[in-house]
């Protein structure tokens, strides 16, 4: 699955990248945010998202929705992407093993802290929790946690993520899990 691989490379460099500029946990407002429902045709799935996050492009050319909870670190990172599966067959745990190769690839050391399966909007898959610290030596208010759910849908691949440092991690992860109960395919 060599197009999984590169868009989960990219992805995951990205997604890191992105928030390993987090110093100082965030503000505890940003995870109290109210969900607004989005609807896009573009999108294989609708989701509710917290109201005044900021969306990005990180021009990775994964399709999907980036938002960030402000647009200066220290931010919160979702990403609900998504990638046509072409009728390729695709398995989960051959994934998460080339997701977290692609992450040490790009110099940070990941941490496996779990799995479960999990079932958002009539699609299966997995959760697994990750500690990243970027370089060696890197203080621990530094690390960054990333949930990470992996769906195997009728026609696409998913991948819904969470970035956060991780002194912020167990208020941004309740907001998580509303963002992922709304989802509907």
């Amino acid at each position: 699955m060599k197009t999984f691989r590169v868009a989960l490379l990219v992805t995951a460099l990205i997604g890191v990248a992105q928030t390993a500029q987090a110093q100082t946990a965030l503000p505890a407002d940003r995870s109290k945010a109210p969900l607004v429902k989005i609807t896009d045709k573009a999108l294989p799935f609708t989701v509710s998202l917290p109201k005044g996050w900021v969306g990005l492009d990180l021009k990775d050319g994964v399709a999907g929705v980036t938002i960030a909870s402000q647009a200066q670190p220290p931010a919160a990172l979702m990403r609900l992407l998504f990638i046509p599966k072409n009728g390729q067959a695709v398995n989960l745990q051959s994934e998460f093993t080339k997701f977290e190769g692609a992450i040490k690839e790009g110099g940070a050391k990941v941490t496996f802290k779990g799995e479960k399966a999990a079932n958002y909007g009539g699609v299966s898959g997995l959760i697994r929790l990750y500690t990243i610290t970027n370089s060696p030596g890197t203080a621990k208010a530094n690390d960054l946690t990333m949930r990470v759910w992996f769906g195997n849908g009728a026609k696409n691949f998913y991948s819904f993520q969470l970035t956060v440092d991780s002194a912020s991690f167990a208020r941004m992860d309740t907001l998580f899990d509303k963002v992922l109960a709304s989802v509907a395919f």
